[in-house]
């Protein structure tokens, strides 16, 4: 058999494979021959079937290994959603566990916000809590939190009415809605860009949401009781601020890159991208290039 028969027949392998995984027009892309698997399961909460997607790597993980549970942004179906954020590729590496939750026409509710599902009152939130329970029982593996945009909206609304739900949050490029005041200590990192048209840098800059990125790690901080002390890490161009003291044992770091607007920094004209420097946080590891 040819190189190029080889290659015919691993697409299509791959193909009638992944029609069998296809739930509510989800499909994860962008792969011929993956080693992890993928399966999507659902339940009912507050009587509407609610599913999510897991992706498993080929090896079993130790215990310490992370579960990430990613909330995409608007308008972003999962496929989009695994293509934008750059986390696949640690569970290529047998490095963790994702899971996907999947949303109801391509939004979250987070206090009337944002899109269908702001517009008709989904409960969300009871969706993600009812989750976490089926995707670590008892709560053995560390779980971790990636919300990016409305996604990062909703982690905010999870670590206000839910703290200590997950080791660990990272939020990108999102504000928490009025009301919502993290005050509870929780280990948390805030991507942000200091040209983001939607969330602001600085005070004094456009944006879209408020408050600035600097005010609200400025808010958690001094809730968080972190102390003057910090560390400072510069690499590529990314600057990394990282409390490590706050109270409870909570560690609190923000990661600003210089450009990059709303999307989640990587390449083009970012570097580190914005997933190894969560991953980084997570697992609290030396930031590290993206495995490949």
């Amino acid at each position: 058999m040819s190189g190029l028969q080889r290659f015919v027949v691993l697409v299509t392998v791959f193909a009638v494979t992944l029609g069998a995984l296809v739930f509510a027009s989800v499909q994860v892309i962008n792969a011929v021959e993956r080693p992890t698997s993928t399966t999507t399961s659902s339940m009912q909460v507050d009587g509407q079937t609610r599913s999510w997607i897991t992706i498993l790597p080929s090896e079993a993980l130790p215990q310490n290994a992370p579960i990430i549970v990613v909330l995409s942004g608007l308008a972003a179906s999962t496929s989009e959603e695994i293509n934008r954020d750059n986390i696949l590729p640690y569970a290529i590496a047998d490095k963790a566990e994702l899971v996907y939750p999947v949303t109801i026409h391509e939004s979250w509710n987070v206090g009337g916000c944002c899109g269908w599902s702001g517009s008709h009152d989904v409960n969300d939130v009871a969706f993600l809590e009812a989750l976490m329970p089926k995707i670590d029982p008892g709560h053995v593996r560390p779980l971790d939190l990636v919300g990016y945009s409305n996604g990062g909206r909703m982690a905010y609304d999870l670590a206000c009415t839910d703290p200590g739900l997950f080791n660990a949050i990272a939020i990108a490029k999102a504000d928490p809605m009025p009301g919502c005041n993290v005050t509870k200590p929780q280990s948390m990192i805030l991507i942000a860009s200091m040209d983001d048209p939607w969330v602001p840098y600085l005070p004094t800059d456009k944006g879209k949401e408020s408050p600035a990125a600097t005010v609200q790690i400025a808010r958690l901080e001094t809730a968080f009781d972190c102390g003057s002390t910090s560390d400072v890490l510069k690499t590529g161009n990314m600057t990394q601020t990282t409390w490590t003291k706050c109270a409870d044992g909570a560690r609190l770091s923000f990661a600003v890159w210089p450009t990059g607007g709303h999307g989640l920094p990587g390449p083009p004209g970012q570097s580190p991208t914005a997933s190894t420097v969560m991953y980084s946080f997570f697992t609290q590891t030396k930031l590290a290039p993206l495995p490949k």
